[in-house]
């Protein structure tokens, strides 16, 4: 917390910003499915960045894991207790028919880590730093990380086989995708820093790319695992998170106060804005 990267709050700070604006009913359709081909995936590939800036392969695991239980399960498990208690009120004062059912529904939803609304974010993001840091932990060689991913993934459709925890399980294995290419992709990002000219034009390029490559798929939703076509889903999550990233860095470059202050801080305090 003492030593941030402002990009990456920057960063969080507008991915949370179209988090909010893609929950609102009234936003165009259009808009949404522009947003939510890269605005979950955004975290995912920054959290593969940090996991290599902050050296996660030569620190000691215990360590990590618990850390890791600290700051994204304990949370999962507090907000998970106090959503039911928030829903009774909420149920009993829109008349809901049977709200019983659906707080045992909410609790099965918590105790199969598949969590209630946008709670699914924390297990996903705990168990794929974790496949991850024993993947970098236990090989040195990116393509090897890679490829050992990208199979497993294949596999995904073998979840199905176990209904209750299929959701759960594919949204690691995809997700794990995205934390290790951001950590795959970090050391390129340093080329970008400080040139705010060459940042801010692929960052232009890539949004204008990614306007025409998005229409090309479905309304995409990391939470259901509803990607359409998967291979133009990973490009577009890809090619919208790096744009975020690199005009995230313009923005740090500049040090405009009224845009660094406010994102930064949405940024810092993302994960409690999704949250509420």
């Amino acid at each position: 917390m003492k030593d941030r990267v402002l990009c990456f709050d920057i960063a969080k700070g507008i991915g949370i910003i179209l988090v909010v604006i893609c929950h609102i009913e009234s936003i165009p359709l259009g808009i949404r499915s522009y947003l939510v081909t890269f605005h979950m995936p955004l975290f995912f590939v920054i959290s593969g960045m940090l996991m290599h800036l902050t050296h996660e392969a030569e620190r000691p695991a215990k360590e990590l894991i618990l850390r890791k239980l600290k700051h994204i399960l304990l949370p999962y498990v507090v907000f998970s207790l106090l959503f039911p208690l928030i829903n009774i009120f909420y149920y009993n004062h829109i008349g809901i028919a049977d709200p019983p059912a659906l707080l045992r529904a909410e609790i099965i939803m918590s105790v199969t880590l598949t969590g209630i609304s946008v709670l699914w974010f924390l297990p996903a993001l705990f168990f794929s730093e974790l496949i991850v840091l024993v993947l970098i932990k236990n090989t040195r060689r990116p393509a090897v990380e890679l490829i050992t991913v990208a199979l497993t993934a294949s596999l995904w459709p073998v979840t199905i086989l176990i209904p209750i925890m299929s959701l759960v399980a594919r949204r690691v294995i995809f997700c794990s995708i995205f934390v290790l290419i951001g950590y795959l992709i970090y050391p390129c990002m340093s080329f970008f820093k400080k040139r705010v000219t060459v940042s801010l034009s692929v960052s232009a390029a890539l949004f204008v790319i990614l306007y025409f490559t998005g229409r090309a798929n479905d309304i995409v939703d990391l939470h259901y695992i509803k990607l359409g076509n998967i291979p133009l889903y990973f490009f577009n999550a890809l090619t919208g998170s790096v744009a975020l990233l690199l005009l995230s860095m313009v923005i740090e470059t500049t040090a405009l106060p009224f845009l660094t202050a406010p994102l930064s801080f949405f940024g810092r305090h993302s994960l409690f804005i999704m949250i509420t």
